[in-house]
């Protein structure tokens, strides 16, 4: 008698986050920081670390009490919020870059009129979440919600990422010297794990050190909704 066997187990391995690419969490002191910090940030970081680096991390920016989740942010982007004891500075890294980016470590960033003192660093994986979503993607002002939608799914097929859901959030600006980014929020929902993994790793579109294109866990996609509505 012939007989094929093979337990489910085997076929049904749970997939392991690679640990290739993590965000270094670091602590921060300091009283306050502008809402639209994002550039004057890369400039302090570019001040401390290769031009190599920079162009290979994403720098999430500084999360600060009263700064919402991305979807519902303050309106006056040159306003000053408070940092808090718990404020953090996160920076998506390839771990072959990790011990540069460490560096920073103990180092005063001068951000605009404000000074950021740097404190110790934690590593923060990945995760296999089914739904993302990143605060700002760089894009065409000019651009409709429902093109740029068609864009970015065009760029998720292209890495191998099927698109089921995906909700277009607010519009902002970003200030750099010499121009302004426009940007859209973006949650992606029903990803596997390995898609959830790869978007992290790979990010979306350009300016990623300005916080473009980074994503993060959202808790999910019916919350986005129900604000939207």
């Amino acid at each position: 008698m012939s007989m094929f066997w093979r337990e489910d187990n085997e076929s049904e391995k749970e997939f392991q986050v690679p640990d290739d690419v993590f965000d270094l969490v670091f602590k921060l002191s300091g009283s306050s920081l502008e809402i639209d910090h994002a550039y004057a940030l890369s400039e302090a970081l570019q001040s401390h670390l290769g031009a190599d680096t920079c162009y290979k991390i994403g720098v999430h920016g500084v999360r600060m009490a009263d700064s919402g989740n991305g979807w519902n942010r303050p309106e006056q982007i040159d306003a000053m919020l408070p940092l808090s004891r718990r404020a953090r500075l996160a920076i998506r890294v390839h771990r072959d870059d990790c011990d540069e980016v460490i560096r920073i470590t103990n180092k005063i960033l001068q951000i605009g009129s404000q000074q950021l003192a740097v404190g110790e660093s934690a590593i923060r994986k990945l995760s296999t979440i089914s739904t993302l979503y990143a605060r700002a993607v760089s894009c065409d002002r000019n651009q409709s919600e429902a093109d740029f939608l068609a864009r970015v799914a065009e760029l998720l097929n292209a890495m191998n990422i099927k698109v089921t859901k995906m909700i277009c959030g607010k519009s902002g600006e970003i200030r750099t010297a010499g121009e302004t980014i426009f940007t859209r929020a973006l949650l992606v929902a029903d990803l596997d794990p390995e898609e959830s993994v790869t978007l992290q790793q790979l990010g979306l579109g350009e300016d990623q050190m300005l916080g473009c294109g980074l994503f993060v866990p959202h808790k999910g996609i019916d919350a986005v909704h129900n604000v939207q509505e």
